[in-house]
């Protein structure tokens, strides 16, 4: 008769009256089955390993009837099966593709059983593949993924129950009921011990060469665009999250990860340019079908994909010259929706809007087309009445970017003098213009210096629960050498001084002077945004000194942070000078925004 157990303990009412010893384990059992009994059971005590079969269509002729017999596989979604094959059929193949057995399911080992490394941190082949030609993308979204996953395998592995281990030797010897997993091989015993990996994948929706990308990007690339650990910090909790949520599309996973391809090819670690085309192609049609203004979060993930494809197109070294400015002003056009759609109080849109603005300051200030004058988005986020200080993102002052604004009319000034002086010739109108403007530019190179005189020592509050390895003093170097820059701008954009002029060489002195003193390091620090003033003071330089200067740091930075831009800037900055050159006495009264707009 059976009767419900009392559960009192150390014994329960039958147990301490017949006198048995109480025990409250319950041994684990398979398809309702113990598992050395069970068919895959004896497989494994026979000595068999599991392999990759690359000729699907030849297994599943041989085995039809049993395509879907058997749910450690891979689910109905793979394309690839898997074979269990006697020793003797493998003495000769290698096992780059071999697998090991989990209590979850099979999953793709290194290349030996014995090998294998159970550090956390290790990345377990997935059984999806690519096609590196433009034909399709391998990345699936995640809710197709049927195979067992970690939070399988977390559920199988309970910490209050005990995995029973199984003996060699099957209890039965019945191989017909085997028949779906074994070929053509007898029974036979092993010594080798089957080894136990819990939590073997991460992501495995992705292949193994976009999961690489993707760390690549989060260890590397990252790093190599920030100028603090803070805003490195701020990439990967917010792009990363938003990128591996792919319910709205993968546009901003394939920007992130070409992104991430466009670095490695640099490097000269990744060579498949037809995948890093499907990558940029994809990202890009699915941006244009996305519904912009109805739902905050798919705003945020279109403008970080728009920011995400301006820095592909930066940093692939020019590749497509104008391309980036209309990433640039998208992403614009995006954000300024989004705050008439949607309140900004989300932390997303904050980071989305600093990596913006600190873009599009450095576009205005390096000469860059901009928008008309009545399509620029006004966008701040910045509290009134807020203390001014050194913005990780920038590199420079907050006082600064309005200068930038400043400038940039002023450069627009310029351009219509000029073109009002070659229609009219001698005319007092246009003189008393042009006298305006030289005392607006006069205005202006006075405020800067007294930025300068006076500067701000602040550091953003965002880094200051954020140690940093280096000096704070390399952030007010490159604050400094900015406002140089800026000032050698408006001698040479606004006002059209001759590169010759002391003005100029005397802030060309005092900028390489202020770089120097910066240390690149191979992590996020200020030494990753040196490249902006770096390239205007070499358009402005004339002497060999600093020529040889402003070329031994693009190679530093070259070799260290494998950027393509810089080999931009070097080209661009050896054909200007041999421009000049060419040119005799004149060469000096050439600007380099001149040759710019060939670009």
């Amino acid at each position: 008769m059976h009767r419900k157990c009392s559960e009192h303990r150390p014994s329960c009412e039958y147990c301490s009256s017949t006198g048995k010893e109480c025990s409250y384990d319950k041994a684990l059992r398979w398809g309702g089955r113990s598992f050395k009994k069970s068919c895959f059971g004896q497989v494994l005590s026979s000595g068999a390993v599991v392999k990759q079969s690359h000729n699907t269509t030849t297994a599943a002729s041989s085995n039809a009837s049993y395509s879907n017999s058997f749910v450690y596989g891979p689910g109905n979604g793979q394309t690839s099966t898997r074979i269990a094959t006697a020793p003797s059929l493998l003495e000769n193949t290698p096992f780059s593709e071999s697998s090991v057995v989990t209590e979850g399911g099979l999953v793709d080992s290194p290349s030996s059983f014995s090998d294998f490394s159970h550090d956390p941190t290790t990345i377990a082949p997935s059984d999806s593949t690519h096609d590196a030609s433009p034909g399709g993308l391998s990345i699936t979204s995640p809710s197709a993924f049927t195979t067992a996953t970690s939070n399988d395998l977390g559920r199988d592995h309970d910490a209050d129950v005990e995995l029973l281990p199984y003996p060699a030797t099957p209890d039965s010897t019945d191989e017909r009921s085997c028949s779906d997993l074994v070929i053509d091989f007898g029974l036979q015993k092993t010594s080798s011990p089957i080894d136990v990996i819990l939590n073997p994948d991460w992501l495995p929706w992705l292949s193994n060469v976009d999961r690489s990308l993707l760390n690549h990007f989060t260890l590397t690339v990252s790093s190599y665009l920030s100028l603090h650990h803070a805003m490195q910090n701020d990439f990967c909790t917010v792009l990363l999250p938003m990128a591996l949520d792919t319910s709205h599309g993968t546009h901003l996973l394939s920007a992130i990860l070409g992104l991430a391809a466009i670095h490695q090819i640099s490097l000269g670690s990744y060579n498949d340019e037809a995948y890093l085309a499907q990558l940029r192609y994809t990202s890009l049609q699915q941006l244009r079908l996305q519904s912009v203004g109805q739902n905050a979060a798919v705003d945020e993930q279109s403008i970080a994909t728009a920011l995400t494809l301006c820095l592909c197109d930066i940093l692939a070294g020019g590749e497509k010259p104008k391309s980036w400015r209309l990433h640039l002003q998208g992403a614009a056009t995006m954000i300024r929706n989004y705050f008439t759609m949607h309140p900004p109080d989300s932390g997303n849109i904050l980071v989305l809007w600093r990596w913006w603005k600190s873009m599009q300051s450095l576009s205005i200030l390096l000469g860059n087309p901009t928008p008309r004058l009545n399509e620029k988005p006004v966008l701040t986020l910045a509290p009134a009445g807020a203390s001014d200080y050194i913005d990780i993102y920038d590199g420079f002052s907050t006082k600064l970017p309005p200068v930038f604004e400043e400038l940039d009319m002023l450069h627009a000034e310029s351009q219509a003098l000029e073109r009002l002086e070659v229609k009219l010739g001698e005319d007092g109108a246009v003189e008393i213009l042009r006298n305006a403007h030289s005392t607006r530019c006069e205005a202006l190179l006075a405020k800067i210096g007294g930025m300068i005189d006076n500067p701000v020592t602040e550091l953003d509050p965002a880094s200051s629960a954020d140690t940093q390895p280096e000096p704070a003093s390399d952030y007010f170097s490159l604050n400094e050498a900015y406002h140089l820059a800026v000032m050698l701008q408006v001698y040479q954009r606004a006002m059209n001084v001759s590169v010759s002029d002391d003005r100029v060489q005397d802030l060309v002195e005092r900028g390489i002077k202020c770089l120097s003193g910066i240390t690149i390091y191979e992590f996020a620090s200020p030494g990753v945004a040196t490249l902006q003033p770096l390239f205007i003071f070499g358009c402005a330089s004339l002497r060999d000194q600093d020529k040889q200067f402003v070329m031994g740091w693009i190679d530093r930075m070259r070799t260290t942070y494998s950027l393509r831009n810089t080999d931009s800037a070097r080209d661009f900055l050896l054909e200007l000078w041999r421009k000049r050159d060419s040119m005799g006495s004149t060469g000096a009264q050439y600007q380099y925004h001149q040759l710019l707009c060939t670009y």
